[in-house]
């Protein structure tokens, strides 16, 4: 993110608190379930997501698009929560995480 982009999530977090983003983390949380849903619904996702193309119906390039702006709508947040809490520690839990899905993908 810009150093504008963080200050804007910064004076978000400043004016509407806390409390009151962690309930936004959660409720866009919820809306990219259900557009993952939705998506899975569409039968667009097999191996891997299909992207939309002129030969798709509506709701298929929809619910692709409505995907994607759900994903963007929890980036803002997670970035924010980064925002709250200490970014190194979730690097450490970051890594230590990524690390152990390694160990379990050599395995296989």
């Amino acid at each position: 993110m810009t150093p504008e982009q963080i200050e804007i999530l910064e004076k978000a977090i400043s004016r509407y608190g806390t409390r009151s983003q962690l309930d936004m983390v959660v409720e866009e949380s919820a809306e990219l379930i259900q557009a993952i849903n939705k998506l899975k619904r569409s039968g667009l996702v097999e191996h891997t997501i299909t992207k939309p193309s002129w030969w798709m119906e509506l709701k298929e390039i929809r619910a692709y698009n409505d995907l994607c702006s759900e994903v963007a709508d929890v980036k803002i947040m997670l970035a924010q929560m980064e925002l709250m809490l200490c970014k190194e520690r979730i690097q450490i839990s970051v890594d230590r995480k990524i690390n152990r899905l390694e160990r379990r993908l050599m395995k296989k």
